[in-house]
């Protein structure tokens, strides 16, 4: 028995693959997450046209359709340790049916849907600096809170952040207190990293109108320093006192023009009493009129061991007003505060924002760009996988940070990928837009999880290659299999350091073994992939496996048994436009009639034996008549 705090439901262990056609779960294990091969449908804007047969290393955002639990396993290889920020608002299951999610689950099969995509998550994070928000309501925010908690670490938490989201006059609630509020859990991947510990704290800016209240002095000269006084604090050390000699101050007026008073915006203040500590127990030894200041070398807080000074004038302290504001691009002084967990964004226009209508779960795009602004800078990478109408790709892109966003249901075509092109276009103008002054530019990457690999007989329980992959897909596709990468070579067509890749559907011959061998350097290895083989062939077993396909692939352990589960893409391999041709519609062969031959042949032994399944299954060599099953009597 575990020893931690945990949370324990039924089936904790396994992985949700999906509901059968009873709405029963489906249940398997974490190997049964394929890597799915990544099938580009359309590029939009300006992509990058260099690594033409890599959509991973053309470094372009990608708009994925598909199961997210399927995309992520995909994007594993490739962005472990890369993603700086990501931002999920997962179904709330509030027991509601919307028009494009069905947001009702059990609680137990809601926290096994959660679960292995937020453990795929952790690791698409960057170690040291990557962050992780996910947007929750009161329903299962309990549980969700106990859950991340065991998969990033509670010693990872970060802020509990209250968001507020309806206004309680437009509440249409019975309930004795209304609810107007949702949560985001926001964990660091690792806490205790140095760049959190340095990273500047963030701030929430607000525009001012005209000047700022009560910061209406500035200080022209600041003089020559005099030393006056040494002291010495306990806890604190050697203070020194300075006085200001031929200083000047000026008191800026109604009359002072707005320009005038930003020229001054470095050294503009106001003053205050000290209202107690070791400044007020030391406030009589400062010069009882004039400017001064104390300086000294803090133990603790932000400015430890920094030199630091505080001004004085006539014993009241010196507030700048360059701590708490800044002069925006636009020329005007705009407020900041520190951030808090309690956040108040506006929404008025939501319905409006992007041009689609997600009303039920869209989020606002000011939202998103609080997020994002405070945690990210451009060209960090940036992952929604519940990317819903895709208020979390627009923003990114119009803060010009690289995204990645997944999304499942028919609106990744109706909603999330026409919004994409308005921004990309700048035809979209709402939002955040104005204020980022976004006028379009950069683009993404369409793509479409292609289907399984392997495809199993209902009848026969036998596994077999998805006749969906022919050619270049079936290289694709083994090679993101077995971990190699895609190379630019028609014979080596993947590699992994040293180590080669070839894909064939032709018969493995002893000649073909030879030719292959004769492009491969003496330093480097080569795993052969093959569908057929003569089975006598020689070559350099320190150098050189060979594997069939797909006896010696990791099959998915559910087609393994006697399930027909398995996480279904829904899609079709093919792009649209090539869903008509004939060739694609290939089907295996019938295994029935192999059964029965396998069953009633009479064969001589296990060498004939093998070689008429193999001459069954994958065709005659060239010149060999195919056999046929013929009952009792075995292939002709």
């Amino acid at each position: 028995m575990s020893k931690r705090l945990e949370l324990c439901w039924p089936n904790k262990d396994k992985v949700l693959l999906g509901l059968d056609a009873h709405g029963e779960p489906i249940w398997g294990t974490k190997d049964d997450i394929e890597s799915r091969l990544l099938v580009q449908l359309e590029a939009v804007g300006q992509v990058n046209p260099d690594y033409p047969n890599d959509l991973y290393a053309q470094g372009d955002n990608l708009l994925i359709k598909g199961d997210n639990l399927l995309a992520l396993k995909t994007l594993e290889r490739h962005f472990a340790g890369k993603i700086k920020c990501i931002y999920i608002d997962p179904p709330f299951n509030t027991g509601n049916a919307f028009e494009h999610y069905d947001d009702g689950l059990e609680h137990t099969i809601w926290l096994s849907l959660m679960k292995p995509r937020l453990e795929l998550l952790k690791k698409l994070l960057r170690p040291d600096d990557g962050m992780l928000f996910v947007h929750i309501d009161h329903r299962e925010m309990a549980h969700l809170k106990v859950l991340l908690d065991e998969v990033i670490g509670r010693q990872n938490l970060l802020a509990i952040i209250t968001v507020k989201v309806k206004d309680p006059a437009g509440v249409g609630q019975q309930s004795l207190v209304f609810d107007v509020c949702e949560y985001i859990l926001c964990y660091a991947r690792d806490a205790s990293s140095p760049w959190l510990k340095s990273m500047p704290r963030p701030f929430e800016y607000r525009a001012e109108v005209g000047t700022a209240k009560g910061y209406t002095k500035a200080i022209v000269d600041f003089g020559k320093p005099k030393l006056v006084r040494e002291l010495e604090r306990q806890n604190i050390g050697e203070i020194r006192i300075f006085q200001c000699v031929g200083y000047k101050v000026e008191k800026l007026g109604k009359t002072t023009g707005y320009n005038d008073y930003i020229s001054h915006f470095d050294r503009l203040f106001a003053d205050y009493n000290p209202s107690g500590g070791t400044i007020l127990q030391i406030r009589d030894q400062f010069p009882a009129s004039g400017l001064c200041y104390m300086e000294y070398v803090p133990t603790k807080g932000r400015d430890a061991g920094k030199l630091t000074r505080v001004y004085f004038l006539n014993r009241r302290i010196l507030a700048w007003l360059k701590d708490i504001a800044e002069v925006d691009q636009d020329g005007q002084i705009v407020r900041k505060t520190k951030m808090t967990n309690l956040w108040e964004v506006a929404n008025a226009q939501l319905f409006a924002e992007g041009g689609v209508d997600f009303t039920q779960s869209k989020k606002p795009e000011a939202l998103m760009e609080k997020i994002l602004g405070a945690f990210t800078s451009e060209g960090d990478w940036v992952l929604d996988s519940f990317l819903g109408s895709g208020t979390t790709a627009a923003v990114a892109h119009k803060l010009k940070r690289r995204w990645i966003g997944v999304e499942i249901g028919p609106h990744a075509d109706s909603l999330c990928l026409p919004r994409l092109r308005r921004v990309v276009t700048g035809k979209d103008q709402t939002g955040v837009s104005k204020e980022l002054k976004w006028k379009g530019g950069g683009g993404f990457r369409y793509c479409v999880l292609g289907e399984s690999l392997f495809a199993k007989d209902d009848d026969t329980g036998l596994v077999m290659i998805n006749p969906e992959y022919k050619n270049g897909p079936l290289v694709a596709a083994v090679c993101a299999m077995e971990d190699f990468a895609l190379n630019d070579d028609s014979v080596l067509q993947g590699r992994r350091g040293n180590l080669f890749a070839h894909v064939t559907e032709e018969k493995l011959t002893q000649a073909y073994v030879d030719e292959l061998l004769g492009r491969v350097p003496e330093t480097c290895g080569l795993n052969i992939y093959c569908m057929k083989r003569d089975r006598q062939l020689e070559f350099p077993k320190d150098r050189v496996r060979v594997r069939r396909i797909p006896k010696d692939l990791r099959v998915p352990p559910y087609l393994r048994g006697n399930g027909n589960g398995g996480v279904q893409s829904q899609l079709r391999f093919v792009p649209p436009s090539q869903e008509e041709d004939p060739a694609m519609k290939r089907k295996p062969k019938d295994p029935r009639p192999l059964i029965r031959l396998l069953r009633n042949a009479r064969l001589k032994g296990p060498k004939d034996w093998a070689a008429n399944i193999d001459r069954y299954i994958y065709g005659p060599t060239a010149g060999e008549p195919e056999p046929e099953p013929t009952g009792k009597g075995g292939p002709k």
